[in-house]
């Protein structure tokens, strides 16, 4: 697999840190977003300086702007940035939006480090 610029979203410092830790480990590049506006200001950084991000791995629930919303203006504003939704809540409705939506992969939380490999190898060739 090839290593990736990754945005982390999620609004739990302590998972945010598990995933910047895991992923940093095997090779990758990191930022981590603690809300959804956070993202929202990265991605356009990101973008305006031509450093896009190759995958956002991205918290359904957040307070204020949620994952849904960011992933709706993702899919308007940077359709090639691929993204790996996580959610706490088991259930289809919530992958079933997700994917509607335009994420790539749905994870449940807790999710092991094989799925995440996982769902970021199903993301390959998808950034622009």
């Amino acid at each position: 697999m090839t290593r990736k610029h990754i945005l982390v979203v999620d609004d739990d410092a302590a998972l945010r840190s598990v995933l910047t830790m895991r992923l940093e480990y095997n090779g990758h590049t990191v930022e981590a977003a603690e809300t959804g506006l956070d993202a929202l200001n990265r991605l356009a950084y990101a973008d305006s300086v031509h450093a896009d991000y190759d995958v956002v791995l991205l918290d359904y629930m957040m307070p204020g702007i949620t994952g849904l919303m960011v992933l709706n203006h993702m899919h308007l504003r940077y359709p090639d940035v691929p993204v790996v939704m996580m959610t706490g809540h088991a259930g289809g409705q919530i992958a079933d939006q997700a994917l509607a939506g335009g994420a790539r992969v749905c994870l449940t939380k807790p999710f092991d480090s094989v799925e995440l490999e996982q769902a970021l190898c199903s993301c390959d060739g998808i950034a622009a």
